[in-house]
């Protein structure tokens, strides 16, 4: 019996994929929702749990003082997003959404400084 070529997805697990496609989803209706805290808000990112019940959507909003306004704003527009995600016909079943800042963007921030900090240094 000849055995099937695996799918290109088969290296790519079914909660990166649906993180991705909950990304692309979101994105467009944040681009929708009319809030001035959400102005300078982005999706960086999903992270699905296993079992496909829960994502955390990770934002970076460039006004850094705006930053606890934004998760409030996502916070109270969290029916509105999970009906779109419901709508898109692209999810069987919608997971609870919760947000959170992205961590990489502080991280980076940090590093830059770093980097910026040793280059002060040398130029002593």
């Amino acid at each position: 019996m000849a055995r099937r070529p695996a799918s290109r997805t088969s290296h790519y697990p079914r909660s990166a994929r649906l993180g991705e496609l909950l990304r692309e989803i979101l994105a467009v209706e944040l681009t929708r929702l009319e809030d001035a805290r959400l102005e300078l808000a982005s999706i960086t990112g999903v992270d699905t749990s296993s079992e496909l019940s829960r994502a955390t959507v990770y934002i970076s909003v460039l006004d850094v003082a705006g930053t606890a306004a934004a998760l409030e704003a996502l916070q109270e527009h969290r029916l509105a997003l999970k009906g779109a995600v419901a709508r898109s016909d692209a999810v069987r079943r919608v997971p609870d959404l919760e947000f959170a800042l992205d961590p990489a963007i502080a991280a980076g921030e940090r590093v830059d400084q770093i980097l910026r900090s040793l280059a002060n240094e040398e130029n002593r």
